[in-house]
């Protein structure tokens, strides 16, 4: 695998504010992968972008212009200079890339380690790159294999018998800050795998909640329904706020949902009441200026990775 090339920044290398600047929704992953197979060195593409990660997955018959080429287009979509870049990310080349996804696919990489999300996003990031007909031999080959290892990483070893997930220590995170959970009103904005885990996790605390989705409000309802909650669209999510005690936001909005200025208006309606915030997104879908509105708790993924630890 001497053209394979990995270009990336992680958890490991670059707090939050840059992760969530290099962070590729689909949208915009679809145009990176379009941009690097334009490239002449460049034949194969494939990009990987999680709360904790973004990472590009090359194949080129020239690793140097490649890497070159790769972190020229992080760098654009962030909007920073490519220089900003170059003490976060590694450069991984041939079998040590290879290596370095296997890892990744199976949680040995992760904020916490054996966490299973990360399998089903590394098949999603697989199957961009194909529709987008951005993958060839080379990276088929290794994305199937590094599924198929991932998933006997899960079933032949106790890597994951835990169950621990970054939804999982948030619920724990608010259990702490406010004890027994099943009399608080929780709302949870987003409906992807991150909510439902959020969902089952408080489902095993004796609590429900209701959903509010800015995309896929179907998708909302069939997980208030499997978890005895409730769905609201997001156009009422200001009287959402003003009733809840804790909300764990976790969708792909390239922008924020929740702002300053009218979270200040919403906790002047609740009279006192504390609000818990925790925000799972990147890029981040709560202005982290909330955290200075008087009775709000604002934590964000960094803050439960140190609770990891």
């Amino acid at each position: 695998m001497s053209g394979l090339l990995a270009l990336g920044v992680s958890h490991r290398t670059a707090p939050l504010a840059l992760r969530e600047q290099v962070a590729l929704t689909e949208g915009r992953a679809a145009g990176v992968l379009s941009a690097l197979v334009s490239e002449e060195p460049i034949s194969e593409a494939a990009a990987l972008s999680t709360c904790n990660r973004t990472e590009l997955y090359l194949i080129a018959t020239d690793s140097v212009e490649a890497e070159a080429a790769g972190l020229g287009v992080l760098a654009r979509e962030a909007g920073i200079r490519p220089t900003e870049l170059l003490g976060p990310l590694y450069s991984l080349r041939g079998a040590e890339a290879a290596r370095h996804l296997y890892r990744v696919t199976a949680g040995l990489d992760s904020m916490i380690v054996g966490e299973a999300e990360i399998q089903g996003q590394v098949k999603r990031a697989y199957e961009l790159a194909l529709v987008e007909g951005a993958t060839g031999p080379i990276l088929n080959r290794m994305f199937r294999g590094a599924l198929a290892a991932g998933q006997r990483a899960r079933t032949e070893t106790s890597v994951g018998e835990k169950g621990v997930s970054i939804p999982s220590v948030a619920v724990e995170l608010a259990q702490r800050n406010l004890g027994d959970l099943s009399a608080r009103q929780v709302l949870l904005i987003g409906a992807g795998e991150t909510s439902e885990l959020t969902a089952r996790a408080l489902a095993a605390r004796g609590s429900d909640a209701v959903f509010i989705a800015n995309r896929g409000y179907n998708r909302a309802i069939s997980l208030a329904q499997r978890f005895g909650g409730s769905a609201v669209r997001i156009d009422e999510l200001p009287a959402q706020l003003a009733s809840a005690d804790i909300v764990v936001s976790a969708t792909n909005s390239p922008h924020h949902l929740i702002e300053r200025s009218e979270l200040e208006v919403i906790m002047g309606q609740r009279e006192g009441k504390p609000l818990l915030l925790i925000d799972l997104a990147v890029p981040r879908d709560i202005d982290p200026d909330c955290r200075e509105v008087e009775g709000v708790s604002l934590y964000d993924v960094d803050v439960v990775q140190q609770i990891v630890e």
